[in-house]
């Protein structure tokens, strides 16, 4: 996957254009082989950063297990917990495919964008954390506009109603996405059962 992909969360496409590209990047890092866990970063105390949670949520509402989603509002991801709940993973010799996902602040007209990225992300970076990076792949979703210095009250004051709808695609699309890579899994075991 050479580059970033972008898609406006308004497209009417943008679920079935973020899974195409999402279907190419665990390809390329070994799914269906490996299996892949998303890291839904973030926290339901603020609006803005509730992006995360929010998509866990979606995920295993819509019937993705539970035991590969980390982060939904009931048990969010963030800044305090990320380390002791993704090292054990991590460090697992047949460690998942990581799809890290996190809200995102930029400029005026990028808000509504996502942003799906061939590398992990780093969590907290715009609000001046150093979490280091997780994620063998990343999705983020710019909520709001960047506003130096005081990104921590710009991701509070986000309308919900932009993050809900961004989590929402994102969900979609995920979902989506590993229905498409299970499908040849599915074939290949259905015509292994009318061989037999």
């Amino acid at each position: 996957m050479p580059h970033d992909f972008h898609v406006i969360g308004s497209d009417p496409n943008a679920a079935t254009r973020l899974a195409s590209e999402l279907v190419t990047a665990l390809t390329h890092h070994g799914a269906p082989k490996r299996p892949v866990l998303f890291a839904c970063i973030g926290t339901d105390r603020s609006t803005g950063d509730a992006l995360g949670p929010l998509v866990g949520q979606w995920l295993v509402r819509s019937g993705c297990d539970p035991d590969t989603v980390l982060g939904t509002l009931e048990y969010p991801l963030h800044a305090v917990n990320l380390h002791d709940r993704t090292t054990h993973i991590l460090s697992e010799d047949d460690r998942p495919i990581v799809v890290a996902i996190d809200a995102a602040l930029g400029v005026h007209h990028e808000v509504g964008m996502i942003s799906l990225h061939k590398v992990g992300l780093r969590p907290g970076h715009g609000v001046g954390k150093n979490l280091g990076q997780i994620g063998d792949v990343s999705i983020t979703a710019t909520v709001n506009a960047a506003s130096g210095g005081i990104e921590a009250h710009v991701l509070q004051s986000t309308r919900l109603y932009i993050v809900q709808t961004l989590a929402k695609t994102i969900g979609i699309g995920c979902m989506h996405a590993l229905r498409l890579i299970e499908r040849p899994r599915a074939l290949d075991a259905l015509e292994a059962l009318m061989t037999a």
